[in-house]
């Protein structure tokens, strides 16, 4: 179980619209966990419409900091916790810093060593609120995040490998409509000390809310490659893009990480 837990527990869902974090379908073992400092920086002066088409808006410029921070209680059971800071710019409707959503949460494995099965939930805490109408900008009340997941670990010739998928389901108090959520993560070793992964985080809402908040759907990528400094210190550098929504916005950006396992 050790390598396997190894190889995945970073395996993180970075950021996601109004910024969450996630961690894979494997717990931390007993006594053990780690702190994932993910620093992003997103743009976008082009949206989708109702329609799923291109459309201009105004400029919006987010810089996010948060960390991720993981526990086992038992080989089973992770406690998390992910504060954040935010900056946003959004021309014409102003600025906002201060904090993002905190959550605070448990992940459970049901069965499975190899393949393992788990729930996880989630309360999501507001900071700074805004009520923009773009889908990952707007952030009013709290939330609360209920997910399966399950994970699974392959060889790809000589370089080790695993897989993520995670569906779930947002309830969203205050007038943004719920959410279902559809996320996978795909990471492979091709040495031993580099871990490249490639992730796609899926979200549609479940209906329209109130006000500004209309249905929605966007599909983000990630893709990142984390190196091993030491066997508990790592660094990760990457891209994102939201490549297909609905009254979402088109971001493109980077992202910076550092891991530390304890």
């Amino acid at each position: 179980m050790k390598p396997i837990a190894y190889l995945a527990a970073p395996a993180l869902a970075l950021a996601c619209g109004a910024t969450t974090a996630h961690a894979s379908a494997w717990p931390q073992p007993a006594g053990q966990g780690q702190v994932a400092v993910t620093a992003i920086y997103s743009h976008s002066d082009d949206g989708f419409d109702s329609r799923g088409d291109s459309t201009n808006i105004d400029d919006y410029t987010k810089a996010e900091v948060y960390a991720l921070v993981e526990y086992g209680v038992t080989d089973d059971l992770t406690l998390m916790a992910t504060p954040s800071f935010s900056h946003v710019e959004v021309d014409g409707r102003g600025d906002s810093t201060g904090p993002g959503y905190t959550e605070l949460g448990a992940r459970y494995r049901v069965a499975g060593d190899r393949t393992p099965f788990s729930l996880q939930g989630t309360v999501r805490i507001p900071g700074k609120k805004r009520s923009d109408n773009q889908a990952q900008i707007g952030a009013t009340d709290a939330e609360f995040d209920l997910r399966g997941l399950v994970g699974s670990s392959f060889k790809l010739g000589s370089a080790e490998g695993f897989v993520d998928f995670q569906a779930g389901y947002r309830f969203r108090n205050g007038r943004p409509p719920n959410e279902f959520r559809l996320d996978a993560t795909i990471g492979v070793r091709p040495a031993e000390k580099l871990l490249l992964m490639a992730q796609s985080f899926n979200v549609i809402s479940d209906g329209r809310g109130t006000g500004v908040f209309g249905k929605h759907a966007y599909s983000n990528i990630y893709v990142s490659g984390a190196y091993d400094i030491t066997p508990r210190l790592a660094l990760q550098i990457g891209g994102i893009a939201t490549v297909a929504g609905r009254n979402a916005l088109k971001e493109r950006g980077f992202l910076a990480g550092t891991w530390f396992r304890f």
